[in-house]
């Protein structure tokens, strides 16, 4: 064996880390972004709210990432527990009529 080892309450803890964490992230982007100003120019003024649209955006997406990770880190670990489970009861059946 290579001493690769999986540890199911660890995938669970970084799994809920990683969720409270996107809560977390999701409840400060408000206060990431600044109030719009009045430049005196309208065309600068479209620029800035633009700007500030695509920073609310891309804090939404950062969000999305680290919940998307949380799903992951949560879905390999009820995989492996599945497997884990699979892998003991095909050994139960191949063992159970031996001596």
């Amino acid at each position: 064996m290579s001493g690769f080892e999986v540890v199911l309450d660890d995938l669970k803890s970084m799994a809920k880390s990683f969720a409270d964490e996107a809560t977390t992230y999701e409840g400060l982007v408000p206060g990431f972004l600044p109030a719009a100003v009045d430049s005196g120019d309208a065309v600068l003024n479209e620029a800035i709210k633009g700007g500030l649209e695509l920073l609310a955006i891309l804090n939404h997406q950062m969000v999305r990432a680290v919940q998307i990770h949380a799903d992951k880190l949560a879905y390999a670990r009820d995989s492996y527990e599945r497997h884990d489970i699979d892998n003991r009861k095909l050994f139960d059946d191949l063992t159970k009529d031996l001596p």
